[in-house]
């Protein structure tokens, strides 16, 4: 069985102003995501939590024969009041990785709407305390940024963290290493792919719901169609030899003009 994971960012009303600190390259409109699970219901598409995908990993029970993932990042304020309602109408669940260190601010989940998701059956897992890239920092500050972040959202939500999101997508051993040393049992980054038993747990692919967005081209990818993951997996590749040649700084100068609001 092969597990397709998709990775959402702000989700914005059809007909409203573009809000602050939202990343039009990652953005998508509600009447997109709402397309995209209206279909996965048709489909026959059960979701599952990072927790569940882990235990199935490691031999505990079983799968339903369509299964998908579905992970939201960085913790926006949108993540509560468009997505939620969306995932309980089709009988869905998220997990919903969040940046400690946005919590609370303008655009961005409370801790109130944190503690709802989870009555709801959401997981919340970790993006990281300040959403710096982990790669750019000390194995130290990668440690301190996972561990603080981790035990914050443990604290203050009562329940175990145990999923990260790595912020951007970068990842490498180093944080790797100390994901596992900070206590987390799975590890999702931005390669895209699919995810079986044998799928590194410290490095699990996600395919990211991005502009030019095709509500059926990423159905698509759920249910297996290689020439959509071809082309989802080349523009993943053009975007990650841009970071690497260009660095992190200059690769988001470079996103910001091709993309004004990014």
């Amino acid at each position: 069985m092969r597990i397709v994971a998709l990775t959402f960012h702000d989700v914005v009303p059809d007909h409203a102003p573009e809000p602050p600190n939202s990343d039009e390259f990652y953005r998508i409109k509600a009447s997109g995501l709402d397309a995209i699970l209206s279909q996965l219901r048709k489909l026959g598409y059960q979701t599952i939590s990072s927790r569940a995908f882990r235990a199935w990993q490691q031999g505990q029970g079983s799968l339903p024969d369509r299964t998908v993932v579905l992970t939201f990042d960085d913790g926006h304020a949108s993540h509560f009041e468009l997505v939620a309602p969306l995932l309980v109408r089709y009988r869905f669940a998220g997990t919903f990785f969040v940046t400690t260190g946005y919590l609370g601010k303008a655009g961005y989940l409370t801790w109130e709407q944190l503690r709802k998701l989870v009555f709801l059956g959401m997981e919340i897992g970790s993006h990281g305390a300040s959403h710096r890239p982990l790669t750019e920092l000390s194995p130290s500050e990668v440690l301190e940024e996972l561990t603080s972040s981790k035990a914050l959202l443990s604290q203050r939500l009562g329940v175990p963290i145990k999923a990260l999101a790595t912020p951007g997508g970068y990842w490498n051993r180093t944080v790797a290493d100390a994901s596992k040393e900070a206590g987390y049992e799975a590890v999702w980054v931005s390669d895209i792919g699919t995810n079986g038993k044998e799928t590194n747990p410290l490095a699990l692919r996600r395919v990211v719901v991005r502009q030019p967005f095709s509500a059926e081209h990423i159905v698509a990818m759920v249910e297996g169609w290689q020439p959509a993951f071809w082309w989802a997996a080349n523009q993943q590749l053009l975007i990650r030899l841009l970071k690497r040649t260009l660095g992190v700084y200059w690769y988001e100068q470079l996103k910001r003009r091709l993309v004004p609001n990014a």
